[in-house]
């Protein structure tokens, strides 16, 4: 009796130690077993904005499910370092606007200043050179040439007072150029910001329920008050007539489905209502998931052969049997 076992036990070693192929495993013909999602083809996404900080809280986020129309906001994100960015770029602003009013006032006031003085000046040449007209019969010889020297130093002050005229013209044209340069600097910069704030609320360009978005590393949903990067998808709307299920295929695995493979699928709503669908596409290069582990997975699209009795959305949940019959 020893004997008979050892030798059953023996073929069975044997038996274990044989290599299996590939063939060998699926020739139990075993389903293979996914998780799907419902997606839109066309859809509305509300990505998270750029900051001046690499992560921004989400502070309000519209229910999910819930229809949002067109100009609804769907989500707020926190912008209260932009408001006081606001707030200090207003002052800055008005600053700046009060100290061209004051520059133009003083720079106004010397060339005014700069302007009678040159009129001055002008009466003056005009009295020297009635003077030195005098014919010089009339004069002694001192006071002709005293007037002819007079002509020449009105003239220099003429001169001199044009050139400070045209220096200030020029300081007071600098001035406020540089001003109204550092003005509209200020406005576009404040314009920019206020921009930008307007971007923290963003709104529905079309009608249709709101679904939450899923944390690109660990797949959870989009919840209030997380944290979130810059084009991370926090919520989308989708269009409701173009709807397809979305799975990802483990790298392992990409023998075992072919384009145009039929599937059985069971939404995680209606467990009792399998339908049969039909593997659209199949992407050619895989890609990194990080929810779903470190490897790599190919996208595959299932399209429904016949349109279900019960109304989809996207995001709905679903399982996905390929290889098995409904």
């Amino acid at each position: 009796m020893q004997r008979v076992n050892r030798h059953y036990l023996a073929i069975a070693v044997s038996l274990l130690l044989l290599p299996l192929s590939p063939s060998a495993v699926f020739a139990a013909d075993l389903p293979l077993l996914l998780s799907g999602e419902v997606r839109a083809r066309n859809s509305q996404p509300f990505l998270a904005p750029l900051t001046d900080n690499w992560r921004v809280e989400l502070q309000w986020l519209m229910p999910e499910g819930q229809v949002a129309e067109p100009g609804e906001i769907v989500a707020v994100f926190d912008g209260a370092s932009l408001q006081g960015s606001i707030d200090t770029e207003t002052v800055s602003l008005t600053t700046a606007q009060e100290k061209l009013e004051q520059e133009t006032s003083q720079h106004g006031e010397i060339v005014l200043t700069q302007q009678y003085t040159l009129k001055k000046e002008l009466l003056l040449l005009k009295k020297a050179q009635i003077d030195a007209a005098i014919p010089a019969k009339y004069l002694s010889t001192v006071d002709y040439d005293s007037y002819q020297v007079s002509v020449v130093e009105a003239q220099t002050s003429v001169n001199k007072a044009k050139e400070a005229l045209a220096q200030a013209e020029l300081a007071r044209d600098v001035a406020l150029t540089k001003q109204r340069i550092n003005i509209r600097r200020s406005a576009a910069k404040l314009a920019l910001l206020e921009e930008r704030l307007a971007q923290m609320s963003v709104r529905a360009e079309r009608r249709g329920p709101v679904v939450y978005g899923k944390h690109p590393w660990t797949g959870e949903r989009v919840f209030v008050g997380m944290t979130a990067q810059p084009n991370w998808v926090i919520a989308e709307i989708p269009a409701l007539q173009d709807l397809y299920v979305e799975a990802w295929l483990h790298e392992v695995d990409t023998d075992r489905v072919t384009s145009d493979m039929p599937a059985v699928l069971v939404f995680d709503a209606y467990q009792d209502s399998p339908l049969q669908v039909t593997v659209s596409e199949m992407a050619t290069q895989p890609e990194k998931r990080k929810e779903l582990g470190p490897a790599l997975f190919y996208r595959l699209a299932f399209s429904f052969e016949e349109s279900p009795t019960f109304e989809l959305l996207p995001g709905m949940g679903a399982r996905i049997e390929i290889g098995g019959t409904p």
